[in-house]
């Protein structure tokens, strides 16, 4: 079992560093304007796409890769009666026209995926005057190739760059980047409601492998405290000189 596949089955509503309260952090600090088109990369359980649907009057979609996530968004969505529309993609392939979103939201998703690659394509479908919101983990001192190693099989992580590295990496695909907050995963508060509820959630418990990787996910991050930090990025197209 993969860990991603084990957050889909406990139903985790924030599984990115700092869970609800960086998203709320951050969505504190944009605006939309009304009837805003709204992508979120690597939707997960759901939480995030909802939270944005009724915060704001905007048609959000909701991309992932695992038909169970997508499953567990679309419930939720009823559940708290708003209205999300959901995509079976991938971060590296969107399945929309070039210019079609005012706001792409990837919360702990490029470290998963060809970044280059990905990137490119979040480019492509935003508006030339909107905004990516990415959350993502990063490196605070050195790590060694069996560092990285470790953080692949565990997680399935491509790159965890450090900061200068995030910012480059933003450049390069043509990004202005604004950093919205940072620091150590050790001074993220501990959100409540992490994990969803109810018979299915107490038999995912009930599996050997979702307890291993729950244990083994526990360990890795109290090991690595110092070692884990935690970007919030703006990022928006270079407006052009007149």
């Amino acid at each position: 079992m993969k860990y991603h596949d084990m957050l889909a089955r406990l139903g985790i509503a924030h599984a990115h560093p700092g869970g609800g309260s960086v998203s709320e952090m951050w969505m504190n600090a944009i605006s939309l304007p009304d009837g805003a088109r709204v992508l979120d990369v690597g939707c997960g359980n759901g939480a995030t796409a909802c939270t944005l649907a009724r915060r704001w009057n905007c048609e959000v979609t909701a991309l992932d890769i695992r038909g169970k996530m997508l499953e567990n968004t679309m419930a939720k969505a009823r559940q708290e009666g708003v209205s999300i529309h959901t995509v079976l993609a991938s971060a590296e392939e969107l399945p929309f026209p070039d210019g079609s979103f005012d706001l792409i939201v990837c919360e702990s998703i490029l470290v998963f995926v060809r970044l280059h690659k990905a990137l490119s394509e979040i480019r492509r479908v935003l508006k030339p005057d909107g905004q990516v919101v990415d959350v993502e983990m990063m490196t605070l001192r050195p790590v060694t190739p069996e560092w990285r190693a470790e953080v692949h099989n565990l997680y399935g992580v491509q790159q965890v760059l450090d900061l200068a590295g995030w910012r480059g990496a933003f450049r390069t695909a043509g990004f202005d980047c604004k950093v919205l907050r940072s620091g150590t995963i050790q001074s993220l508060p501990i959100t409540d409601g992490q994990s969803g509820e109810g018979a299915a959630q107490l038999d995912a418990l009930r599996d050997p492998q979702i307890l291993q990787l729950i244990e083994a996910n526990g360990r890795w991050i109290e090991e690595n405290q110092q070692t884990m930090g935690y970007g919030v990025f703006l990022l928006t197209s270079p407006r052009k000189r007149t």
